[in-house]
């Protein structure tokens, strides 16, 4: 992965960090916050979360 690669879902995310889904949810806020992740619409109204893999690894060496 480069630092340009999208990541889509939770799942996805906490993979890529190498923490469980239920750790990196509860970092929602910040990471929201932190302009870190985002929300995209998918059809009927839903959202997904994702992530440029290059700010996730930014985020990831910050909180170290």
């Amino acid at each position: 992965m480069n630092g340009s690669d999208l990541i889509v879902g939770w799942k996805q995310i906490a993979q890529y960090l190498g923490v469980s889904e239920r750790s990196i949810r509860s970092y929602r806020g910040p990471l929201l916050n932190g302009g870190h992740i985002f929300y995209r619409r998918k059809r009927f109204g839903k959202r997904c979360v994702c992530a440029w893999s290059g700010d996730l690894r930014e985020w990831s060496k910050r909180r170290a």
